[in-house]
């Protein structure tokens, strides 16, 4: 039997109901949840679980990292067009002196991993993880090209944060951002919210719920949902050579370099990774948190800056990401990803960030929309291969968002 839906949603939008019951798998238990803001109110508010569950966002941590980062230029505190090292000196080392903060929020930066080996444990120590990064060689010369920062994003961008106002990420998202939004959202989960935390699995299209050796755990939405994963429905796990679809810097930005596992499940697990603040990939939340905090930032950013934060400063091949097998273009503004997420209609002025396995969460500029989606069933693949959340998305804008 399918999990139970609950909740409500607005008149209008039943179609997102009638979508989120069958985004849920049969005979399975599943913590899922969708929760919309169009113009500042709930229209709508669903899950299946328990009520207040929260689960691990992956990357969607990614844009409330950037949301920190993004206020702080909006107060004049931090310049987009300034070098890296006006804030933080010692990062101008291995030809990187040159390296402007916007090149960091954009992906553009080439620093992907820290220069030495380094364990999970390790990165409980901000100030060595990005010392280690401030003395490493860009993977590309800065600014000349962009890829997936998966994990690096969230130290780079964090340590500029904490180097202009003096307070960890974490703790400047939860006073400047979570708390006034309203949202259960943490970058770096306080243990007395541990019980709260729902597990997930993972699956690839066509396959059981186990990923193969080599699988890229990290994927985030925001291409074409019709894209071919190249997996045969039926065909198990034995038969799949993924070495293919995995390109030469993608193990070693998903994974920082070893210090976090390649499995998303197991990253997921791990308490330490919950507990440690990564501003990339460890924020905790559920859909009314993600929604939540689109919605506040869409009241809480100027109209010059709501103007400019869909401007794309990326293009072509995504360096990280794409493959011998699979050529994968990003769009991504100033932290955000700026391409309408899968469902949506073209030319929608969009940003956020979407997490591994269907985490979905953004903001409308023109039709004042907050979007999020959280799911404990993870579909692995390429960006956009989750039919689930873009149905969803589909449907909020049939229903006349």
């Amino acid at each position: 039997m399918a999990p139970t839906v609950e909740g409500t949603v607005a008149p209008g939008y039943e179609h997102v109901a009638e979508a989120f019951a069958r985004s849920l798998a049969e005979d399975r238990s599943e913590v899922a949840q969708c929760c919309v803001h169009v113009d500042g109110d709930p229209v709508v508010d669903l899950w299946s679980g328990p009520p207040d569950a929260v689960v691990v966002v992956f990357s969607a941590t990614k844009g409330a990292t950037a949301a920190c980062a993004n206020l702080l230029v909006q107060r004049g505190l931090l310049d987009l067009d300034a070098p890296v090292t006006r804030y933080w000196p010692e990062y101008g080392a291995n030809g990187k002196e040159g390296t402007l903060v916007r090149w960091v929020l954009s992906h553009r930066a080439g620093v992907l991993a820290p220069s030495i080996p380094l364990t999970l444990d390790d990165l409980a120590e901000w100030e060595a993880v990005t010392a280690a990064l401030a003395a490493a060689a860009p993977v590309w010369a800065p600014g000349t090209a962009y890829g997936y920062h998966a994990q690096s994003f969230g130290w780079l961008v964090g340590e500029l944060v904490r180097r202009v106002d003096g307070r960890g990420l974490g703790a400047f998202f939860r006073e400047e951002i979570a708390i006034p939004a309203g949202a259960d959202f943490w970058i770096g989960l306080p243990e007395l919210h541990e019980p709260r935390v729902a597990p997930v699995v993972t699956e690839v299209p066509g396959m059981p719920a186990e990923v193969p050796s080599g699988a890229d755990p990290g994927m985030d939405p925001g291409m074409d949902p019709g894209m071919d994963s190249g997996i045969d429905p039926g065909t198990g796990p034995s038969d799949v050579d993924m070495s293919a679809f995995v390109g030469p810097h993608q193990t070693t930005a998903f994974t920082l370099g070893g210090a976090l596992p390649e499995d998303a499940v197991a990253a997921a697990a791990d308490r330490r990774l919950r507990a440690l603040g990564a501003g990339a990939s460890g924020g905790v939340a559920d859909a009314r948190g993600l929604s939540r905090v689109y919605r506040w930032l869409l009241d809480s950013f100027t109209a010059s800056t709501l103007a400019d934060l869909p401007r794309a400063e990326t293009g072509g091949d995504d360096l990280v990401l794409s493959s011998p097998a699979m050529a994968i273009e990003q769009v991504f503004g100033r932290g955000f990803e700026v391409s309408p997420p899968a469902g949506a209609p073209a030319g929608a002025r969009t940003f956020g960030h979407g997490g591994a396995g269907g985490t979905t969460a953004f903001a409308d500029v023109d039709r004042r929309l907050a979007f999020g989606y959280t799911t404990t069933r993870l579909v692995l693949g390429p960006p956009g291969s989750d039919a689930r959340a873009s149905a969803l998305v589909d449907a909020v804008y049939r229903s006349g968002a």
